[in-house]
């Protein structure tokens, strides 16, 4: 078999056109690379302003891959540079300019300080992709390892764990481990959030929440996801309360918000208790599911994931009634749609809003009415492509040499350029 022919020999190219098709490349590259830049400024304006909240994105990186398609690792990776950029003036500058590329623009966000950027940067220059990669990974090692061991007598003190109700209403679990047993937690976290990780929706909270409710569960996976114990009078979950203010009780004292002891009941073991007013109870009823087992089967078959544009969890979501059973909706497919605990809380607290159009698809608003679609208009700006870039990039000068590498052949010292890093680092 012959082998394939080499770029070089090609019959339409002479050797000549060979080496100016491979300084168009680099050129074309360096333009991407400066769009890039005001792709990810732009971004990290985006995110700071939370604009992906208010579609209903768990994340920005969520978003981006409901938007823009990309992958969730493509999404997270972009999320992380832009915000590091933010606070690296020197990187963020020779990547506008084209001068390094974005993956060594990433790979110096990972380990870059205020002190180190400077050498950092003209280390960049001169160092090919590969050879950047291996610097920042030993400059990783040494920077993790000046960290000063704990005394022996602060060690025990240390391994704690505390929960402490914050002043916005929301509540702070604090857990401090050995690294080992940190290392553990975290892979626990980081494998459960990869499984029900659906377009871009990596999330670690949301990792801890779905292991604690599988413990709950135990080996029952089809019982009612919400086991708290809520106390809430029936004019408070119907919304009949004249109070100013009116609460639900948990068991543990915690008072939470009528709409969110709705959306808790959605989906839920429902006990009746009959109070005296002097809160004697008087009669308990018998315990039932506010979604018997057979719809809540159907429903499953349904939606099998939550049904919020742009959300793929598949786990543990929950029903949700469009007309609450408490204000006399039924409990039936149509009125139902199954969403993840988020999108849950975005259609009870957040004054988002969902319907049920004739063909039993779910409809989203958000809470100023505007329809959120399941999938994003394509994105058809005028003047696509390279000559729309060489325009923009007109004023940056770019050329084949721009990015060019500065590496002169010979071997890298790598113990010297980790030690000239380390001593930026000191002299701060």
């Amino acid at each position: 078999m012959d082998a394939a022919p080499s770029p070089s020999s090609h019959p339409s190219l002479n050797p000549q056109q060979v080496v100016a098709l491979g300084e168009q490349i680099a050129e074309h590259a360096a333009h991407l690379d400066a769009a890039t830049h005001r792709l990810l400024a732009d971004l990290r304006a985006f995110d700071r302003a939370g604009g992906w909240a208010s579609q209903g994105a768990r994340t920005c990186a969520e978003w981006l891959s409901w938007r823009l398609g990309w992958s969730g690792n493509r999404a997270r990776e972009h999320v992380r540079v832009a915000q590091r950029l933010g606070e690296l003036p020197l990187i963020d500058l020779a990547l506008r300019r084209g001068e390094l590329s974005y993956c060594k623009v990433r790979a110096l966000t990972r380990v870059a300080t205020p002190d180190s950027e400077a050498l950092l940067v003209e280390t960049a220059r001169y160092a090919t992709g590969l050879q950047l990669e291996l610097i920042c990974r030993k400059y990783a090692m040494v920077q993790r390892g000046q960290a000063q061991p704990p005394s022996p007598e602060a060690d025990a003190d240390r391994r704690r764990i505390s929960k402490r109700e914050l002043d916005d209403g929301m509540v702070g679990i604090h857990l401090t481990l050995h690294p080992e047993e940190a290392a553990v937690v975290w892979e626990a976290l980081t494998a459960v959030a990869r499984e029900r990780e659906g377009g871009g929706g990596f999330c670690r909270i949301d990792a801890a929440i779905q292991i604690a409710q599988a413990v709950l569960r135990g080996d029952r996976p089809e019982r009612a996801p919400t086991e708290v114990v809520v106390t809430v009078a029936a004019e408070v979950l119907d919304g009949s309360s004249s109070s100013a203010v009116p609460v639900a009780v948990m068991s543990d004292g915690t008072c939470v918000s009528s709409e969110t002891a709705r959306r808790l009941a959605c989906d839920a073991g429902i006990v009746e208790l009959h109070e005296d007013t002097h809160g004697t109870p008087l009669s308990v009823g018998r315990k039932t599911r506010s979604i018997p087992p057979a719809i809540q089967r159907a429903l499953a078959k349904r939606d099998p994931t939550c049904r919020f544009p742009g959300c793929c969890n598949r786990v543990f979501v929950e029903g949700h009634h469009i007309e609450h059973w408490a204000h006399g909706g039924e409990t039936s497919l149509e009125n139902l749609v199954r969403l993840c605990d988020l999108h849950h809380r975005h259609v009870h607290e957040y004054g988002y809003r969902v319907t049920l159009d004739a063909q039993q698809r779910p409809r989203f608003f958000d809470p100023k009415g505007v329809a959120i679609p399941d999938v994003p208009p394509p994105c058809t700006p005028a003047g696509l492509g390279v000559d729309a870039i060489r325009r923009l990039n007109q004023p940056l000068a770019i050329t084949p040499a721009t990015n060019a590498p500065r590496w002169d052949g010979r071997q890298v010292n790598y113990d010297w350029v980790i030690e000239d890093l380390v001593r930026a680092d000191r002299r701060s």
